[in-house]
């Protein structure tokens, strides 16, 4: 064996390897190893998360909030080790890798102000100190800008693009009950149908009242839209039924982390309701993502441990009642094409390999022509992704 044969071994087994997962397999830093998959402060989630519920702090940790630098939200984003974040390609628009930082350890929409100045520490599962400013350091929000986005090669640029993109950020992260990766699949194994699933996200929701209640509503204060020329909540539905009052359903920002069960659908399913053929690297779902719930991930549990199955991309229409499948990125098709190589190029400080990123000029091209087969503008704005 040669020695670089030899140290794509070893490197490929620092990535994978010790895969019974006691779970300190992934050598997230590729220096100490780091547990994933793990929710330090939750153990066990409902099997009854329908409709979409408040998150709690530390339920989803690896959840990483991507905003603008006009303090925007934009999507939402997956860490999987303490420097990388997985997110949908279509989330930079035409803007380079600076459009958008990584915000992480809240539930909660949050400001820059809010953003701890803290820039290393020890992560905490090295603390030995239980104290209560322990638990206050262990809560902040950590803010890092990205120094890097890589996204495939493209191909197929339209309706079924490639939509994933890896996020270098500019230091790594310290973890925390509230900030943690998840596991990556585990040798491209992926989940039965019947394998309950979630999401979790930002995106908007839609609130139904009763007309009597619907000017109440309207008084209700979004702490994320101070200083928004945009409304909190726009009326998209009005009806009055026969023997009662208008039932109003409106799209609402929320300022807390949502979660949700979802049903994975098997491709040929997909396929028959798109009525398009559906690529190997998509993962089709029962609807319930609104706009603002890009990026997230598509996760399942495992034996305690929490699993990636994929990047949301796109929904299936109206958010309330989908008419559609929605559409995820399924990660095992890209861990040896593009998310392993992308790192270990980085490890080896050899830069990025251009045969395995896209170029930015190809990149915006390509994520130009996805919004323009949703009809849809790629010139970002406020809106939540």
């Amino acid at each position: 064996m040669t020695l670089h044969a030899f140290a794509v071994v070893i490197i490929v087994s620092i990535l994978f390897g010790v895969a019974d997962r006691g779970h300190a397999d992934e050598q997230n830093d590729f220096s100490t190893p780091v547990e994933c998959g793990r929710r330090h402060t939750r153990n066990t989630v409902s099997e009854r998360i329908m409709n979409g519920t408040d998150a709690e702090p530390g339920n989803w940790p690896w959840m990483v909030a991507l905003y603008t630098s006009n303090d925007s939200f934009r999507c939402g984003g997956v860490l999987i080790s303490k420097q990388y974040v997985l997110t949908a390609a279509h989330c930079f628009a035409n803007k380079n890798a600076s459009f958008l930082s990584a915000r992480l350890g809240s539930t909660n929409k949050t400001r820059s102000t809010d953003c701890s100045d803290e820039i290393t520490r020890p992560d905490a599962a090295e603390q030995s100190a239980t104290t209560q400013n322990d638990a206050t350091q262990n809560a902040k929000v950590i803010c890092v800008d990205v120094e890097q986005v890589c996204i495939p090669v493209p191909d197929d640029c339209n309706f079924f693009m490639r939509d994933i993109g890896i996020l270098k950020l500019k230091r790594p992260v310290s973890l925390t009950d509230f900030i943690q990766p998840i596991c990556l699949p585990q040798n491209c194994v992926e989940p039965r149908l019947d394998v309950l699933t979630y999401i979790a996200g930002w995106g908007k929701i839609e609130v139904v009242q009763d007309s009597y209640e619907y000017d109440d509503y309207e008084d209700y204060e979004d702490p994320e839209a101070e200083g928004d020329d945009e409304s909190s909540a726009e009326e998209e539905i009005s009806e009055r039924s026969p023997s009662g009052p208008a039932v109003m359903v409106t799209d609402a920002h929320t300022y807390r982390l949502m979660q949700r069960q979802i049903c994975l659908i098997s491709k040929e399913e997909c396929e028959q309701q798109l009525n398009r053929t559906v690529p190997d690297y998509t993962v089709c779902s029962t609807g319930g993502t609104c706009s603002g719930d890009s990026g997230g991930p598509l996760m399942y549990e495992d034996n305690g441990t929490w699993f990636l199955v994929g990047i949301h991309s796109a929904s299936g229409g109206n958010c309330y009642e989908p008419v559609l499948p929605a559409r995820h990125i399924k990660v095992s098709y890209f861990i040896t094409s593009l998310i392993e190589p992308f790192m270990q190029w980085h490890i080896n400080n050899e830069g990025k390999d251009k045969s395995v990123c896209a170029t930015d000029d190809a990149r915006v091209d390509c994520v130009t022509k996805f919004y323009g087969a949703y009809n849809m503008s790629v010139e970002p704005d406020s809106t939540e992704q």
